[in-house]
């Protein structure tokens, strides 16, 4: 039986494209090295933020001098330009009024400050980075988030965005479900792995409710 919700939090709960390209052109202007354009910024929005540095700017410091100065510069600029969808905080108040668990499980390193910042951290409980943890597709940011909410994996969806987040899911042995809201249309979600597809969180509450009465 279906009994809580993890989701993705980049592009899933909240659009955080902006936000994300201006602090990666202040640290690339900080340390010569090539402005981004949006575009090529917004399909690399859950990968771990190393690996997408290492594909926009090649072999590189990126561990030791880049990701520590993304993360202060983040935080100097108060989290810029993240905002929740519309449709996000309707939805989370219907599950949180309805007693149904939610966690947020996400590639960023140490997501509570970014969750607060966008007025969410209300909903969720339990809200999972990778420090210290393997980043997505492997599943274990999702096991944990599970575990914390005292959930197996066969009563937990996985909300994301990403073919890897479907990919996740699915290693988890979760049911996945992929959201329209990134870069990721319904046919790549669906080649991934995700059960259903919706166009936005409006939608999640009518799904949750049929996978419900379908048990």
């Amino acid at each position: 039986m279906l009994r809580g919700i993890v989701f993705d939090f980049d592009l899933t709960l909240v659009d955080s494209a902006v936000g994300i390209c201006g602090n990666l052109n202040a640290l690339a202007e900080e340390k010569g090295l090539r402005p981004l354009e949006i575009d090529e910024v917004r399909p690399t929005i859950g990968w771990a933020l190393v690996d997408a540095m290492r594909s926009f700017w090649g072999d590189g410091p990126a561990e030791s001098e880049w990701l520590p100065r993304y993360r202060s510069l983040f935080v100097e600029r108060n989290y810029a330009g993240v905002r929740p969808f519309a449709e996000t905080t309707a939805a989370l108040e219907h599950f949180q009024q309805t007693n149904v668990p939610m966690a947020i499980a996400t590639n960023r390193l140490a997501p509570e400050g970014i969750v607060r910042a966008a007025g969410l951290d209300s909903y969720f409980p339990v809200i999972v980075g990778i420090e210290n943890m393997r980043a997505k597709p492997d599943p274990a940011i999702v096991l944990e988030a599970l575990r914390q909410l005292g959930l197996s994996a066969e009563e937990g969806i996985y909300v994301g965005d990403t073919e890897i987040d479907m990919r996740t899911a699915l290693n988890a042995g979760m049911t996945a479900i992929g959201v329209t809201t990134g870069n990721h249309d319904a046919a790549a979600l669906k080649s991934s792995g995700a059960e259903f597809v919706i166009s936005s969180l409006r939608q999640l509450p009518d799904l949750w409710e049929d996978l419900h009465g379908k048990e």
